[in-house]
């Protein structure tokens, strides 16, 4: 049976305990103070230069500046949409080819109806235009004989007025001589009463004619443009048409997705068939690339538009030159894949243009290395 242990064994037990933490802790300190690269913490991207890791990859050489960067075309990679919830009918590209500006990339639903409604507006404004036309043409032939017509009818209606209102003075003038010898004849005296009435009628008549004439002579000009007005293709109906017709060309357009820019297909996002979820196509104008460095932000100071620079890709190196040095300092998006590197950087996107973009237009959206050379373009090849 074990006997407990006493006091005073507990006491040296402890002491022993002590002793061996003691020596261990004395063995790590001295391996510290010996000094290791590996086991350095990397506290802040100078001393990360100094272990041989740098914040972005490669190592400086007190003159170039390294970073991480993405291919992108000059103007960028365009996503390409159509309307959220509509049914996408067809698309017209595929991946790989080249579009102009304005090119029909999709057809959505609803085309062939947009297209019915457009051709009926298109048709009521040309039947519209038609009758309008025809309408001027009357207007025109029946201005040319009022034209000529008007004096002589001026001098007809005037003569009439004339004659008449001579015959009915003529009339009152014999009245007080026929009237004692038709008084005895009842007969006789309606005849003469019913010729006087009918003298009367036929100049009153003949001067509203000649005045009725007078009047539509001074407001013809009045009346003709009355006319115009309404015969005019600026005339409200013909704008009412005009209108239809651009909203059925709008909801045509809406029916279909058009190249907003030349560039070439880079992938394609939807199919025919598919709901649209608002993402058709990528499309870029791969003519032209550039990288998209985020250099650190204390290696900015150094740079200058104009700087050389190379671009790592696929094993191969492109020249090319800084085109724009960002303001606005950021987190980094791009991630070194040395897990030494600090990964939460503050940066700035820096553009290069590359001197050869075809071999870069096969890589859009590649991370790739970027060595800038501040300086070099002032000292030139010369220079120290």
């Amino acid at each position: 049976m074990t006997k407990p242990l006493g006091r005073g064994s507990s006491s040296r037990l402890a002491r022993t305990h002590l002793v061996i933490l003691t020596g261990l802790l004395g063995l790590g300190v001295g391996i510290v103070l010996l000094g290791s690269d590996d086991l350095a913490p990397l506290r802040s991207p100078s001393q990360a230069a100094g272990s041989g890791v740098r914040p972005n990859p490669g190592a400086s050489d007190g003159v170039a500046v390294h970073a991480l960067a993405r291919l992108e075309p000059v103007a960028g990679v365009r996503m390409i949409g159509a309307r959220p919830g509509v049914r996408i009918e067809s698309i017209r590209v595929s991946e790989g080819d080249s579009v102009r500006a304005g090119d029909l990339l999709a057809i959505l639903e609803g085309h062939s109806q947009a297209e019915k409604q457009l051709a009926l507006a298109e048709a009521q404004k040309k039947s519209a235009d038609h009758q309008r036309e025809l309408q001027r043409k009357r207007l025109a032939l029946e201005r040319e004989v009022e034209d000529r017509l008007k004096g002589p009818r001026l001098d007809a209606a005037t003569r009439m007025n004339d004659l008449t209102q001579q015959r009915v003075k003529q009339m009152r003038d014999l009245l007080p001589k026929l009237n004692p010898l038709v008084d005895k004849d009842e007969r006789a005296k309606s005849d003469l009463a019913q010729t006087y009435f009918q003298l009367e009628v036929a100049a009153n008549k003949a001067e509203l004619d000649l005045k009725e004439l007078q009047a539509r002579l001074d407001f013809q000009t009045r009346r003709r443009a009355l006319e115009d007005e309404g015969v005019a293709d600026e005339s409200p109906d013909a704008l009412v048409l005009a209108r239809q017709i651009d909203l059925a060309r709008v909801a045509l357009e809406e029916a279909e997705v058009h190249a907003p820019a030349p560039g070439l297909v880079l992938d394609l996002l939807a199919h025919p068939g598919e709901i649209s979820s608002g993402p058709l196509l990528s499309l870029g104008d791969v003519s032209a690339m550039v990288a998209k460095a985020e250099v650190y932000q204390s290696d900015v100071p150094r740079l200058a538009v104009g700087d050389p620079a190379e671009v790592s890709v696929q094993g191969g190196t492109i020249a090319g030159k800084v085109t724009r040095i960002g303001r606005l300092v950021g987190r980094n998006g791009l991630k070194n894949v040395d897990p030494r590197a600090l990964q939460d950087l503050h940066v700035v996107e820096v553009s290069i243009a590359l001197d050869r973009a075809t071999e870069a237009s096969n890589y859009v959206n590649m991370q790739v290395d970027v060595t800038l050379r501040p300086g070099a373009r002032a000292r030139g090849p010369g220079g120290p």
